[in-house]
């Protein structure tokens, strides 16, 4: 799990960096391109909820989840996520004999973004996947490790802040409900069978955009020619940067005339 964690960062910082730099490369525009990948890394706060062996034995914890996901059609997204939390043990009969869990999550999930302006999105996803919890005994219980594995439901929403075309802050509550493969005694009836979990989440998006999708405005053209009349030799790094995919978008525009018009 922890290769499979590390991996997965690597790839959030892959993505995140060229993304930095296309947008360095691209004036700010006034209408915001579509958003076609992006890549999450957050902390949160869990709360093991309900009356049930997670609800009344386990305290409330804390962790971390990198999500991946990708534009599909018209704001409909799908990708996937890792977390993971820790767990203090608050009551051993309730929960059994151990002092700390570690619940690991690896799971699938499809959902809808909703563009409210430029600045603020709503997003709302379901996930379906596994999750394990790793309990450890201490010294005096004898020192050993023990998992609970189950398949997990959950539930996430987030209110996302634009600062800007590449990089959102969001805040996120979700709810799990996870269906743990766990051999309890008859007598102790559904309370081994589920764990519910309510989560906040602070986080970074970095996002990926299509800047094909705006075309060039009346500006952008002035901003091409003021860059073209310039010294090339006087220009800075992030202006030449900002001219050659200027350049790029008129090409393209050209070619797409060219096209329509045959």
């Amino acid at each position: 799990m922890k290769l499979i964690t590390r991996v997965l960062l690597m790839m959030v910082l892959t993505i995140a960096l060229p993304t930095l730099a296309q947008e360095n490369g691209n004036q700010v525009s006034q209408e915001l391109p579509d958003r076609v990948f992006a890549a999450d890394i957050y902390i949160q706060r869990g709360l093991p909820t309900g009356d049930n062996f997670v609800g009344n034995g386990l305290s409330n914890g804390t962790g971390f989840g990198i999500r991946l996901q990708s534009d599909i059609y018209q704001n409909i997204y799908i990708g996937g996520a890792l977390s993971q939390d820790y767990f203090d043990v608050k009551d051993e009969q309730a929960i059994g004999q151990f002092s700390k869990a570690t619940k690991f999550n690896a799971y699938f999930f499809a959902g809808y973004d909703y563009v409210i302006n430029d600045d603020w999105n709503i997003t709302a996803d379901l996930g379906y996947g596994y999750s394990q919890n790793k309990n450890k005994q201490d010294f005096s219980q004898g020192g050993g490790t023990f998992k609970d594995t189950g398949n997990l439901l959950r539930i996430t929403t987030s209110a996302e802040y634009a600062l800007s075309n590449s990089i959102s802050v969001y805040l996120s509550p979700s709810f799990e409900k996870v269906f743990y493969n766990i051999d309890a005694a008859p007598a102790s009836g559904d309370n081994f069978n589920v764990g519910n979990y309510f989560n906040l989440a602070l986080g970074f998006r970095f996002n990926a955009r299509d800047y094909n999708s705006i075309p060039l405005n009346t500006s952008d053209n002035q901003r091409i020619q003021e860059l073209e009349n310039a010294n090339r030799d006087d220009l800075s790094i992030r202006e030449k940067r900002e001219l050659y995919f200027l350049k790029k978008k008129e090409a393209r525009k050209a070619r797409r005339e060219r096209r329509n018009k045959n």
